[in-house]
């Protein structure tokens, strides 16, 4: 990536602001726990107190901070614990594809009580709406879909809860399990004489996807069994 394409992330200690050149969408990816790699998210291999002056960072200031002169070290550690500068058009569409990302999360695992259904993802809407929620373009949708559905429930009635099923899959129809278990997660399973077994933990918002899902992935040749707890 050319430098005038890349970013400023900053991270301000104490009396100190310590930047660095990024690629954009792989900062992000880092950030949430995406990306491994930091040498794939640095575009300058350098640590600044202003990049665009391009003053650096000198190895005792470093040292007495960040206890290390590691640069990908403390690379990892400014962009987790910092900022990464967006547009604010960058930065509307972020949480808007947060949003659609956590009303899927919720529609998935969460029901109504009152009617035993899942909720509709224009039902979801209007209740962030009516909670007035705050979407963090940086923060992981897993662990903010948990937050919002705890203040969903302070104001309207929501379940969450997850159902074991009891799958099985003949050997003729055996590409579906792989297909199974990408999309869904597989507690425990066996190999018997005539094909699969195994328990599938599926959110109950999601149960008849699940059903329809193995319906065609098997060609109506599996079966599956709710378990009672």
């Amino acid at each position: 990536m050319r430098l005038e394409d890349a970013v400023i992330a900053r991270l301000r200690i104490r009396d100190h602001t310590f930047e660095i050149y990024v690629d954009l969408d792989k900062a992000i990816n880092f950030k949430e726990g995406k990306l491994k790699n930091i040498e794939e998210v640095l575009v300058v291999e350098e640590i600044y107190k202003d990049a665009k002056k391009g003053e650096r960072v000198s190895e005792h200031v470093l040292k007495e901070v960040f206890g290390t002169e590691d640069i990908y070290e403390i690379a990892s550690q400014i962009i987790k614990r910092g900022e990464i500068q967006v547009t604010a058009e960058y930065r509307r569409k972020l949480i808007e594809k947060k949003r659609k990302q956590i009303i899927e999360i919720i529609r998935r695992l969460a029901i109504d009580p009152r009617t035993n259904l899942p909720f509709t993802p224009q039902r979801i809407e209007e209740m962030l709406n009516q909670v007035k929620v705050n979407i963090d373009p940086f923060k992981p949708v897993e662990i903010q879909a948990n937050e919002i559905i705890k203040q969903i429930k302070k104001k309207f009635p929501i379940r969450v809860e997850v159902s074991q099923i009891k799958v099985f899959i003949p050997y003729e129809e055996v590409k579906a399990v792989n297909l199974i278990k990408k999309k869904y997660k597989v507690l425990k399973e066996d190999w018997g004489d005539e094909g699969w077994f195994a328990v599938v933990e599926i959110p109950s918002g999601i149960k008849s996807e699940f059903f329809s899902d193995l319906g065609n992935y098997t060609r109506g040749k599996g079966s599956a069994e709710e378990l009672k707890h």
